[in-house]
């Protein structure tokens, strides 16, 4: 009943059991089209469990995929974050909250992991970008049950990548009026400030109040 199980055990006697059946479920679970996925609500749950425990406890299984493979599963974590279902929509958001803060942690440390996370966001440049889009807009104009959840790796995807919620935020003023503008840059002063560079439980709910301040005040002017 406590959720854990001693996994380092497997490296320390260079036994690949574990390995090999990661890699075996892994190639299962790639094999089913992700329309069917979708399609079934307890295929889809358990696809989307999996895939968060893969990021979570074998990063180094997980980062080690080949590119396509790698961008394969991004492709429907990033689908699952837009899922009504706010369960499965919670499994995608912690999939990208353990990814973006393991590389905001360790992006100057020469870890294996490092490597493989690198070599995939050299390929794919615009991912953290393309995500951090997706949370913001789902944030902002998605339905009210997934706030939460899509809130975990916004503080995460920010420290990881700073260009990439550049980008978004510049976007999001082009799209309003002047006086918007002067709103909307207002609140993302509001949202931004006293927030620290670090990932820390006390850190992270502040920031996740500010959001909730943040998406009422922005909504009240936003246009579409």
């Amino acid at each position: 009943g406590g959720n854990y199980v001693c996994f380092g055990v497997f490296d320390l006697y260079n036994d690949r059991a574990l390995d090999n059946s990661l890699d075996v479920a892994l190639r299962m679970a790639l094999t089913v089209p992700l329309d069917d996925v979708n399609a079934y609500p307890k295929l889809s749950k358990a696809y989307y469990s999996f895939i968060e425990i893969l990021f979570r406890s074998h990063r180094r299984t997980a980062f080690a995929l080949d590119t396509t493979v790698f961008m394969q599963i991004m492709a429907t974590v990033h689908d699952g974050l837009q899922s009504s279902d706010a369960s499965i929509s919670a499994f995608c958001a912690n999939t990208i909250d353990h990814m973006a803060s393991y590389y905001f942690t360790n992006q100057n440390k020469d870890k294996v992991e490092m490597q493989y996370l690198s070599k995939h966001l050299a390929a794919q440049p615009n991912l953290f970008s393309s995500l951090t889009a997706t949370l913001f807009n789902l944030l902002l104009y998605g339905p009210p049950q997934n706030h939460w959840a899509v809130m975990r790796p916004m503080l995460s995807l920010m420290l990881a990548s700073e260009t990439s919620f550049t980008q978004y935020k510049d976007h999001l003023l082009s799209t309003q009026s002047p006086d918007n503008q002067a709103k909307l840059e207002e609140a993302l002063n509001k949202l931004l400030a006293d927030v620290n560079r670090s990932l820390d439980n006390a850190n992270r709910d502040r920031f996740t109040q500010k959001l909730t301040a943040f998406r009422v005040s922005a909504r009240s002017f936003l246009t579409l």
